[in-house]
């Protein structure tokens, strides 16, 4: 992602790293993904307010969503009519529309949504019902597809869902009221397409939403770069790296209880990961909230976390005057990082305290 590229770029320099040689090939990749990106974002058919179509070029994806739309999961059936909506092939919407009386409401939902993306206004009261109903990158993607289908009852249905709406959505309605109708080219599937596996999927759509996401960081929507996360996660639950994002700029937005409910979706999705536990006990420490911070670190340390983790878990113990739990936690660091200046210098610090009596004192001069 381009703001972790250039993060590392600076990082490279300020070390004089020789790993800074490996700086212009970056560069380069950098500049082609701009290029690119923005060739996608100034397409005619594409509003300022719409997603970038970042996956008209995966038709060769076609044929094996249409296959998995038969899946016995329903979650599986609702990721990759979402998917084709995305892409672009208008004939899958001959696939997708028995999806509308699927027994899974999360696959109607999608289905509804493709099929209006595609320009087929069967998918119209779908969308009109999820604008009422379902979180915010859903409602947006539904009021793209009533754009797309552009008949007199999609522009009614955006017209009564407009008030009451998030920051992004009332957007996407008002973009979409306000713009000429416009249906995006076709999509061509070749019959001689290559063999495609749920990995190669998965692969492509993580790498094009990070791209997008960055794309819109960088044109300062954030709300946009939540959306394409959301979506990221709702094709991948087990990235925890995007959830994390998502829930950092909805804090940063002052969207607190938001920042919290997405890392405890996370968790849900991911009960076994340290780094989601350890997501949501950093969140909880940057807002000083160490008593709620201490179970989900504590759960991360026990799950296998890295020192990250246990260094805030030991950070986490100080503040709640638990020193001797703390100095514990500084010595398992030492035990794997014996050249930890950081980690030497916390736990000097800690058994001083420990030495002098003074165990539940407000901590001092502590270093991450």
């Amino acid at each position: 992602m381009r703001r972790f590229i250039c993060i590392c770029c600076v990082a490279l320099c300020l070390c004089g790293s020789s790993a800074a040689q490996n700086v212009p090939t970056v560069a380069r990749e950098e500049s082609s993904n701009i290029a690119k990106l923005d060739a996608l974002a100034s397409k005619p058919y594409r509003p300022s307010w719409a997603p970038l179509p970042v996956f008209r070029e995966s038709a060769a994806f076609v044929p094996f969503l249409q296959n998995e739309l038969s899946s016995s999961d329903a979650q599986t059936r609702a990721r990759c009519a979402f998917l084709l909506g995305q892409i672009g092939y208008r004939q899958s919407a001959k696939s997708l529309a028995p999806l509308l009386n699927d027994p899974d409401r999360a696959v109607r939902v999608q289905a509804g949504i493709a099929l209006a993306c595609l320009g087929d206004s069967r998918g119209v009261p779908t969308c009109a019902s999820a604008l009422a109903s379902d979180p915010p990158w859903i409602r947006y993607y539904a009021a793209c597809g009533l754009w797309r289908v552009g008949s007199p009852r999609a522009k009614r249905a955006l017209r009564e869902n407009l008030g009451g709406q998030s920051k992004l959505v009332t957007g996407a309605i008002e973009g979409a009221l306000n713009t000429r109708h416009a249906v995006a080219p076709e999509v061509h599937v070749s019959k001689s397409a290559p063999t495609i596996t749920a990995d190669d999927v998965l692969q492509a759509v993580s790498d094009r939403y990070i791209l997008e996401s960055d794309w819109w960081w960088h044109e300062g929507d954030y709300e946009q770069g939540i959306r394409c996360m959301q979506a990221l996660v709702f094709l991948d639950p087990s990235d925890v790296q995007s959830s994390g994002l998502i829930a950092w700029l909805q804090w940063s937005l002052g969207r607190k209880a938001e920042s919290v409910a997405t890392l405890k979706q996370c968790i849900a999705a991911n009960p076994s990961n340290p780094d989601a536990h350890f997501e949501l006990g950093r969140h909880y420490m940057t807002d000083k909230k160490y008593a709620l911070a201490e179970e989900p670190l504590r759960k991360s340390v026990e799950l296998g976390g890295d020192h990250l983790a246990h260094r805030q878990y030991a950070h986490c113990l100080e503040n709640l005057g638990r020193l001797s739990e703390s100095l514990a936690e500084w010595a398992k660091i030492l035990e794997t990082l014996p050249n930890d200046a950081a980690a030497r210098y916390n736990y000097d610090r800690i058994k001083g305290l420990l030495d002098v009596g003074t165990a539940g004192q407000p901590p001092s001069h502590s270093v991450p």
